[in-house]
């Protein structure tokens, strides 16, 4: 298995392509951004009659440093990915290796620019406008440090409350934090035809608990302390319980890996989407355009379209103001592309041709 400082080091001979990609690359760069690796490695042909299939990715944890084996990258390039597309048409001051086997590659990129690609670049575009408001919520909704317990998502219908005395409404559940009960001294056993609902039985200090790490356990209860000991019903909502697990991991994921710069202007409130994502959507949609009016993406921004996505990623622009930039880019799009000069999709046969050989090429020089 390939890592990256072998391809630094002892496999360096694999690695086909290097650049540096991302904001650097589009010519959108502040003093904040960081500074994103892509590549392209080649396999062996036996690599491909292995038990184990080959290697698609070599990449960090935080995905800053990414290499794609040259197949994935052909198959990815089949999909017209807009994020491998780009990587055949880098600014050349963006490009720190070039092997004539990835320079045999680009001398036909040309025919990966297709119909597909206007559809993929239009459809990625407004993906990223669902992350910018998406991801907006993190910032309103910051989670605790400590882990959600399943006890925060448990109700209490306490057999005094059954039909209270005091005139207040029959048989309402409360949270248990609204009640004295301690589940550590509990005991639960599950109601019949009741989903998530538990008798709940208070036995004291030698009770093993209602929780076992996250999950209910029922235990046997004698007809003694079914008499005695029943001081109501337990309701666990565990569904809510999962979701707010998972929202609360992926907010520490995304608090870890975050760029604190990105977010100063929504935690400072001037914003409530994700400028960054924005900008990415009008530049998807430039670069569609510009495969519809010259042939091929555009990965380097200068002039108008690059002072409207510093605009963008400066939060100049009310989202409003570029949404209806946005529709109308991919209006534009949409309405041009069937009378754009580019075949519909890319030829499956050439892909594996090429596979076979570029690594024929390389293996045999």
């Amino acid at each position: 298995m390939l890592t990256l400082s072998d391809l630094r080091t002892s496999a360096r001979d694999q690695v086909l392509f290097e650049c540096v990609a991302g904001s650097r690359a589009y010519g959108t760069a502040t003093a904040d951004s960081d500074t994103d690796l892509r590549g392209v490695f080649i396999q062996p042909a036996d690599a491909f009659v292995d038990l184990s299939p080959p290697q698609d990715l070599v990449a960090d944890e935080r995905h800053n440093e990414v290499y794609f084996s040259l197949r994935r990258l052909l198959e990815l390039l089949g999909q017209a990915n807009p994020n491998v597309l780009e990587l055949l048409y880098m600014p050349d001051d963006c490009v720190r290796m070039l092997h004539p086997v990835y320079r045999s590659l680009l001398a036909v990129r040309s025919a990966f620019i297709t119909r597909q690609c206007i559809d993929t670049h239009v459809g990625y575009a407004f993906s990223q406008v669902k992350k910018a408001k998406g991801q907006h919520k993190w910032i309103n909704q910051p989670q605790a440090e400590a882990p959600p317990r399943p006890e925060s998502y448990c109700q209490v219908l306490l057999k005094e409350r059954w039909w209270p005395t005091d005139g207040s409404p029959p048989a309402r559940p409360v949270p248990l934090s609204n009640s004295a009960l301690n589940l550590r001294e509990c005991h639960a056993a599950g109601l019949e035809g009741a989903a998530d609902w538990y008798r709940l039985y208070h036995i004291g200090p030698d009770a093993t608990g209602v929780f076992q790490g996250e999950q209910v356990q029922t235990a046997s209860i004698s007809l003694a302390q079914e008499r005695t000991q029943f001081v109501g019903l337990l309701q666990f909502n565990q569904r809510a319980f999962e979701q707010a697990k998972n929202d609360h991991k992926h907010y520490w994921i995304w608090r870890a890996e975050r760029n604190e710069a990105r977010w100063r202007q929504q935690e400072r409130g001037e914003l409530d989407f994700d400028a960054k994502n924005m900008m990415h959507t009008l530049r998807l949609l430039m670069s569609a355009r510009a495969m519809i009016n010259e042939g091929q993406p555009r990965v380097r921004f200068a002039g108008a379209e690059l002072e409207e996505l510093r605009a963008v990623r400066a939060g100049q622009l009310r989202y409003a103001e570029i949404m209806q930039r946005a529709e109308s880019l991919r209006d534009d799009c949409e309405h041009r592309r069937d009378q754009a000069d580019l075949p519909e999709r890319v030829d499956p046969a050439m892909l594996k041709r090429l596979l076979i050989d570029l690594t024929h090429a390389w293996q045999y020089p």
